[in-house]
């Protein structure tokens, strides 16, 4: 976390110094719809592999932050901010298959429905933003540096919380703003995790998604 924190110093006071009256404070907040994707499981044990699928869908829930905004022209803008983003996924379902290695027959084969069933990834992410204006619409592309404070599963109304096995993620990302008057402006953005957040002694990896839709305020 301290890195993170550390990086967004570094980014805002950096473009401070390029020209402090040049600079735009901001606060965003909005909706997430977040999911993860999760690579097939295989295990191969005394002859025969099972092979696990599991199917996730999206998580709604929410971001806040704060951010920054340089212009180093009228048309070509940079944005560093940090935000607190709750995501994860829902889990829909999960598939298992096992065949018989000699004979390459499947033994058994099912599908277990999970039902009100969520993973809860909470976030500290610090996005940085190159955005390109265009009569008030921005589009953007960027880069996300993510800190996961925490971890937790959902089954029906009853929360547990999980041991986190990867701490940081690091993403890219591409969106678009529309700035309105009176400082106002609409975002959406998709962000492409690719760190890998699954135990390194699974054999399977597990990676974040998120949409992003907001309505941001600049001071």
């Amino acid at each position: 976390m301290k890195r993170i924190i550390t990086t967004v110093a570094v980014a805002i006071a950096t473009i401070g110094a390029v020209s402090a009256q040049e600079i735009k404070f901001g606060a965003k907040a909005g909706l997430n719809l977040s999911t993860v994707s999760i690579s097939e499981q295989s295990m191969t044990r005394a002859g025969f592999t099972t092979t696990t699928k599991q199917t996730t869908g999206f998580r709604p829930s929410f971001h806040i932050g704060a951010f920054a905004e340089y212009g180093f022209t009228d048309k070509l803008f940079v944005e560093a901010g940090i935000a607190y983003s709750s995501q994860g996924a829902t889990l829909e379902k999960t598939e298992s298959k096992t065949i018989n290695n000699a004979t390459k027959v499947v033994v058994d084969e099912r599908t277990t429905e999970s039902k009100d069933t969520s993973l809860i990834l909470n976030f500290l992410n610090v996005p940085i933003w190159l955005k390109y204006d265009i009569a008030g619409f921005r589009p953007k592309v960027g880069v996300n540096l993510g800190y996961l404070a925490n971890v937790k599963s959902k089954v029906g109304s009853q929360t547990e919380k999980l041991e986190a096995n990867k701490r940081f993620d690091f993403g890219v990302g591409v969106g678009a703003e529309y700035n309105l008057p009176m400082g106002l402006f609409v975002d959406a953005d998709f962000v492409l995790g690719l760190g890998n957040m699954a135990d390194k002694d699974i054999d399977t990896t597990v990676k974040n998604r998120a949409i992003q839709i907001g309505v941001d305020y600049k001071f």
